[in-house]
């Protein structure tokens, strides 16, 4: 039997304990900090993101997540014949909506992979995620996921500092 996986894009900022107690899985968000490519969450930490901001006196740059992560983070949910929700930091910021439909279109799966453009950021990613692992779990389909968190965004904002 399928079920729904929720995937998000790492700019959601949920605890380890969240994403595990949840069953979200991540697709890191690129950072670039002095030319060097590192991958949010596994080879940067925010506090090393904090800690480098402050030395600095800004702040690294952020890339989309390329087509070949997006295609890895979907491949085992299709070989499992699972639905798959993706999260993505606002379009407004970021192409990784993009980068997400691409990918699925690469794998001939795009019927069964949704992707939210979340219009947010940080917590506003997080409580949408969240919610949309809580409706899978209780065994809602793709579609009504999707339905609930569209409903749900325009309540939610976000701000970074």
């Amino acid at each position: 039997m399928s079920k729904v996986k929720i995937i998000s894009d790492s700019t959601c900022d949920l605890s380890e304990e969240l994403l595990i107690q949840y069953d979200i899985a991540v697709l890191p968000h690129p950072i670039v900090r002095d030319g060097e490519l590192l991958q949010d969450n596994v080879s940067i930490t925010p506090d090393d993101i904090y800690k480098w901001s402050d030395e600095n006196k800004t702040t690294p740059k952020t890339a989309a997540p390329s087509i070949e992560d997006a295609i890895n983070a979907i491949k085992p949910y299709k070989e499992a014949g699972d639905d798959v929700i993706m999260f993505a930091i606002s379009e407004d910021m970021s192409t990784t909506a993009n980068v997400m439909r691409l990918a699925a279109k690469e794998l001939y799966y795009e019927e069964h992979v949704f992707v939210i453009n979340s219009e947010s950021l940080s917590t506003g990613i997080g409580h949408l995620v969240v919610e949309a692992a809580i409706l899978a779990r209780k065994k809602f389909q793709p579609e009504e996921i999707v339905e609930t968190i569209e409903t749900l965004k325009p309540y939610v904002r976000a701000s970074f500092v």
